[in-house]
């Protein structure tokens, strides 16, 4: 079939511009479901790249928009761009967000903010009335004594002292322990903590760097002694560990659930996420570089992945799953409230945590997957729209959304 591309162009314009009839945006909706036409869309959406330019550098605020595909079909298959296109779209200021619905069977782009740094949102945003606020850096730090600092709230600069260890927040806004090089008495442990809505960021006392999730908390010790390098995580946290010199220390990760112990990560230097909350189906896994052996600890069964594999522990048996899509796995600790090939069940429990909402069901709810991501600073009213796309619905009830069928 051959493709008027000027009549494209044309309905491409007036889809950016907001002044498409239904007729129009039926008809691009058609060209785009088109498989074949994907090029052409990609060159039209650089076009409009170089068209906004100008605009971020207007902002002071250097916000990286990255162009994200989210597709849904009546048949539940997903198209994904080529890897090398899918980080490419457009830097432009925060009030420029084009989000492009794409097809009657539910085809769709959107927008991210990219920085690792562009979740720590720093103070309240405005929004309408009726909406929900994303989550921000919040946390609580709890000292080996009980006592209890609210880090949100806390100024930059040293926050206590255990032992030799300064704690300080530091310009990053992180906790760090430094040593001061004197003798360490006994080791102590700390406990930092996040509620549903908020999210930290922590460097241990080995220099290893800890983002924790929403609905999270590690616990440790503020100076690491002996033969091992062990926390104990809840909900989910990515780690980058930091080699210990040539003593080879190895680092472990406890993961506590309800009942207890469930399993075990030991690593030596690499990169990896753990997604432990206890309303998932499986503590699962995933490595970025490096080696780790996870382990059950309820039959001992323990095994070793390599990057780019997950390991899902569900009723203590290990599973391994090969080519996990490293990006989407540890896309909240780069801003992005993302699923892939997600029932919206599974979806509105990372909703739940971050924008500390209870989720109610009401009616039958459609058997749909989805795949994609946005912004975790966007308004929770954002995100709902994206999915009603695709024939679920939503209403907000103050801080209680109800999912319609």
């Amino acid at each position: 079939m051959s493709v008027n591309t000027d009549r494209i162009q044309y309905l491409f314009n007036r889809y950016m511009q907001k002044t498409c009839t239904r007729e129009e945006l039926q008809e691009l909706f058609t060209f785009i479901s088109q498989p074949e036409n994907r090029a052409m869309l990609e060159q039209l959406m650089d076009t409009e790249y170089e068209a906004l330019q100008p605009l971020a550098a207007a902002n002071e605020t250097d916000w990286e928009y990255i162009f994200q595909q989210v597709t849904q079909t009546k048949e539940g298959n997903v198209f994904p761009l080529e890897h090398k296109n899918r980080f490419r779209w457009v830097r432009v200021a925060a009030a420029a967000v084009v989000v492009l619905a794409l097809g009657v069977g539910g085809y769709w782009f959107l927008n991210r903010l990219a920085k690792n740094n562009v979740a720590k949102n720093h103070g309240p945003v405005q929004q309408p009335i009726g909406d929900v606020q994303p989550g921000r850096n919040k946390a609580v730090l709890t000292l080996a004594d009980g006592s209890v600092i609210t880090l949100d709230s806390a100024q930059n600069g040293l926050l206590t002292r255990q032992g030799n260890i300064n704690v300080v927040k530091n310009k990053n806004g992180e906790v760090e322990y430094q040593s001061t090089g004197h003798e360490q008495a006994a080791v102590s442990w700390n406990i930092l903590a996040t509620p549903k809505g908020g999210q930290y960021q922590l460097v241990l006392p080995d220099g290893s760097k800890v983002w924790l999730n929403a609905a999270s908390s590690i616990r440790y010790p503020v100076a690491f002694t002996g033969t091992e390098r062990r926390v104990e995580l809840t909900g989910e946290a990515y780690f980058e560990v930091a080699p210990l010199g040539s003593h080879k220390v190895p680092f472990i990760v406890s993961i506590v659930t309800p009942s207890g112990v469930g399993g075990e990560v030991e690593v030596l230097g690499t990169h990896f996420n753990i997604n432990a909350y206890s309303d998932e189906p499986a503590i699962a896994t995933t490595l970025l570089e490096g080696k780790v052996k996870v382990s059950s600890m309820v039959n001992g069964q323990s095994s070793v992945i390599k990057p780019g594999q997950q390991a899902a522990i569900q009723q203590s048996q290990i599973s391994i799953h090969d080519n996990i899509d490293m990006e989407q796995a540890v896309a909240w600790k780069n801003g992005l409230t993302a699923f892939t090939s997600a029932d919206i069940k599974s979806i509105m429990r990372q909703v739940a945590r971050w924008y500390n909402v209870e989720i109610v069901y009401e009616g039958v709810i459609p058997q749909r997957s989805f795949t994609g991501g946005i912004s975790r600073d966007a308004r929770l009213s954002e995100l709902l729209h994206l999915l009603e796309v695709s024939k679920v619905h939503f209403r907000i009830e103050g801080n209680r959304i109800v999912v319609m069928g």
